[in-house]
């Protein structure tokens, strides 16, 4: 790790632009709110999510990332739900034609969120912790957009202890721990409907460059603003099984646009897999199931097929959600699909 840790160094107060700054994940397909703060309040009731990732398993210092997130609305639900859940913790799969099912139309409301992160690699780790808002408004009777905006705060760390230079008596570096705090903002808008959805947010919109803190002298460091779209549609293939394509296109300037490319499909609204491509990086394996209407799960794992892809065994991604307030016993999330 001391020998990879100067690297880290370089990344942090030289060349912010040689790595993204934010999280990697794949399983931003069940928590675009992650990505994109216009999706605040999208669901009838309180959307809690956790999930964990550790990426290039079988690397010393490779990056492991933590988070928790949580988004309600406020002056009303997207939509009644009219089928209401099979009793028992675990409800038995519903059977039959579901086109009983009626639609209602979105009325116009509010959303509301907050999100922690903590992401180490090696003797760099960053945390975030940031609120959201969102604004939803019907198009059509069938189409939805919202507009949202994050605020919040970033820290950057570096332990200092965990460095080994050529030169220890180097003005710019002490021992112990080194920290920066900035400020991060970010915009979204999301229209959607029963089957299709578009996204386009930014994060790290101020570039001001980071107040020096404790432990460094003279290092800056600027926010790399990065940039996300994303559109799926859902195609039904019969009453009970779906196919759900879809991409998202990602940059962060100075690297090179990424690309990922998704397959998707869902059974009986409650089990899931699919894959997932990005460009000359990875190919993940996805699958999850709804439970009941208070708990979800997604697991994916990604063969990296990128250079990396002789030192790694791949990377493991986990993430858990839980339905707070779901009145209506939802089961299969409405809108985030």
């Amino acid at each position: 790790m001391k020998k990879l840790a100067p690297l880290f160094f370089l990344l942090l107060v030289a060349a912010p632009g040689f790595a993204q700054q934010k999280p990697q994940y794949s399983q931003y397909l069940f928590n675009n709110y992650l990505l994109n703060p216009a999706l605040s309040g999208i669901e009838s009731y309180t959307d809690i999510r956790m999930g964990t990732r550790r990426q290039w398993v079988g690397i010393e210092g490779a990056p492991v990332t933590y988070y928790i997130s949580g988004h309600t609305s406020l002056g009303t639900s997207d939509r009644q739900s009219s089928v209401a859940a099979p009793k028992g913790f675990i409800p038995r799969m519903a059977a039959g034609n579901n086109r009983t099912t009626k639609y209602h139309k979105s009325r116009p409301h509010h959303g509301f969120g907050a999100m922690a992160q903590s992401d180490k690699t090696g003797p760099l780790s960053t945390s975030n912790l940031t609120a959201t808002y969102a604004y939803h408004h019907p198009l059509t009777r069938r189409v939805n957009m919202s507009v949202g905006i994050s605020g919040g705060v970033q820290q950057t760390r570096l332990d200092g202890n965990a460095l080994r230079l050529n030169h220890s008596n180097d003005p710019t570096l002490q021992p112990g721990q080194m920290a920066r705090t900035k400020f991060d903002l970010g915009l979204g808008t999301w229209i959607y409907s029963d089957f299709f959805y578009v996204g386009a947010s930014a994060a790290q919109l101020v570039s001001k460059k980071a107040a020096n803190s404790e432990g460094l002298q003279g290092a800056q460091q600027e926010l790399q603003p990065h940039f996300f779209l994303t559109s799926g549609y859902r195609l039904k293939i019969r009453y009970d099984l779906s196919l759900e394509p879809s991409i998202m296109v990602k940059y962060a300037q100075p690297s090179p646009v990424s690309v990922d490319f998704n397959l998707k499909t869902t059974y009986m609204s409650r089990i899931w897999a699919g894959v997932s491509y990005r460009h000359n990086d990875a190919v993940a394996a996805l699958a999850g199931m709804n439970v009941n209407h208070l708990l979800d799960i997604g697991y994916s794992y990604d063969l990296t097929t990128s250079e990396l892809s002789t030192a790694t065994a791949g990377s493991h991604e986990l993430i858990v959600g839980i339905k707070l307030l779901n009145k209506n016993k939802v089961i299969c999330p409405q809108w985030l699909w």
